[in-house]
């Protein structure tokens, strides 16, 4: 009799092991295109069989094992971050590659192609009142273009500042969603195991890793503790340290959660990409069109000054002004004049075109860098046109070795409904096959106790 009843014992906890295990199962293909889920495996465990001792044997459940994988979850972080980065650049450069106009008809180089158009036909005609005043008025033409490319550099900054605020402020919302989390681990043992906090877990770290370059170092109680490049600690435990943003000055700055500078330690991710087309890449070509505006306003300026005007009298003001502290391409203007003010004649022929023949050379003069100011302009939209070429070639790259990064993930941890369908039968066989051992041993337990009977 005690055969049968440790038999009858082992039997019934046998279904319900099985029973545990088709219900992992279900979980699997129920989960299978939840984000962040990791495949769950039954874990048996038979037990000794030692009759001195009252061991009788039999199987458990001893739990599921978790088929994430801690090196392919980091490599999807790390080929995200560097995603992050490309694809940030490539938008933001995107916006500002418009404002330099390479064909000539508009903006800069359209308007200083009319500008040197109407002090050729003053060569011919020195003293026409009309064509003096169409000079003056392309001059203004000019000034009002490298305004508005100024303007447009401008607002661009403004709208990378804008970005990095919306990415901080993604960021420290996922940092808070993460520090839920943790407390969650901490607060139940249990919830470790719990493989719908953990999807949600790998989901919040990846969406971080694409917005900056984060550590994650994952504590026994399954808490993460984040640091913003490897030094900068933004989440612990059940605590959160937001980053912040300081646009006031002429570089935007990243802080920690106690206000400190931490920009340089940033390497990585949409964050990186932003703060240095805020702090280096749009600084640049705006410091490069203030001096080009420069050069040309006092390559004009000069000219006029050694001439003089129609009456035979130097000039008592320039063409062009501005104010080089606040830049020039910005407060770039003309001056007042009268058409009879410009001095288009060299002071040895008073009423002739001395002057306005060097004016029309302009568009051949190597007068910035060794080049024309149409190469110049040319060299600087180039510039930016590479540097969106290279950002979305980076892209295109990025784009595939993240996909591949997640391919190989997900052939570790992945749900296959194939394998899973295999499983589901298997368990149940051996859920019915330890029904049936039931039946039959309850079975002879009756046909025993009719006996003793």
């Amino acid at each position: 009799m005690g055969s049968l009843m440790v038999s009858l014992r082992n039997a019934a906890g046998s279904m319900g092991v099985f029973e545990k295990a088709m219900g992992v199962v279900q979980s699997n293909v129920t989960n299978a295109s939840t984000p962040g889920y990791a495949r769950q495996r039954v874990e048996f465990q038979s037990q000794r069989i030692q009759p001195e001792l009252g061991l009788s044997g039999g199987v458990t459940w001893s739990g599921t094992l978790d088929s994430r994988s801690s090196f392919a979850e980091d490599n999807v972080r790390k080929r995200a971050t560097e995603f992050g980065a490309a694809d940030e650049m490539a938008a933001q450069l995107k916006r500002v590659e418009p404002l330099f106009d390479i064909t000539g008809d508009s903006g800069v180089p359209g308007a200083l192609t009319n500008l040197v158009e109407a002090f050729s036909a003053l060569t011919t005609a020195p003293n026409d009142n009309a064509m003096r005043q169409t000079a003056i008025d392309r001059a203004t033409q000019v000034a009002d273009s490298f305004h508005a490319l100024s303007n447009g550099l401008a607002e661009a900054s403004h709208t990378v500042d804008r970005s990095l605020q919306d990415q901080v402020g993604t960021i420290n919302s996922t940092l808070a969603k993460i520090v839920e989390i943790n407390r969650e681990f901490r607060s139940d043992a249990r919830a470790v195991s719990d493989a719908g906090l953990q999807a949600q877990m790998a989901t919040l770290q990846e969406d971080l890793s694409e917005s900056g370059d984060f550590t994650i170092l994952k504590a026994e109680d399954g808490s993460a503790t984040i640091f913003l490049g490897g030094q900068v600690m933004v989440a612990a435990g059940d605590k959160a340290y937001p980053l912040s943003v300081d646009a006031s000055g002429a570089q935007t700055r990243l802080l920690d959660s106690h206000g400190q500078d931490v920009t340089d330690k940033v390497a990585g991710g949409r964050i990186s990409s932003l703060l240095t087309l805020r702090n280096s890449t749009l600084p640049e070509h705006q410091s490069e069109i203030d001096r080009m505006a420069q050069v040309l306003a006092d390559t004009v300026n000069t000219a006029l000054g050694g001439g003089v005007d129609r009456t035979g009298q130097p000039p008592t003001q320039n063409l062009f002004e501005y104010d080089a502290g606040l830049g020039a391409a910005r407060t770039l203007r003309t001056n007042a004049l009268q058409p009879g003010d410009l001095a288009l004649a060299d002071s040895s022929a008073p009423g002739g075109n001395g002057v306005a023949l060097k004016l029309a050379d302009l568009s051949q003069a190597k007068s910035i860098d060794g080049l024309t100011f149409s190469e110049f302009y040319g060299n600087r939209a180039a510039s930016l046109g590479l540097q969106l070429q290279s950002a979305k070639e980076s892209v295109d790259t990025k784009t595939q070795l993240v996909a591949q990064a997640r391919q190989l993930r997900d052939e570790v941890q992945q749900v296959d409904l194939n394998e899973e369908a295999i499983l589901i039968i298997q368990y149940q066989r051996g859920y019915q096959a330890s029904a049936k051992l039931v039946q039959t041993l309850n079975d002879m337990t009756e046909i025993a106790l009719g006996l003793l009977r």
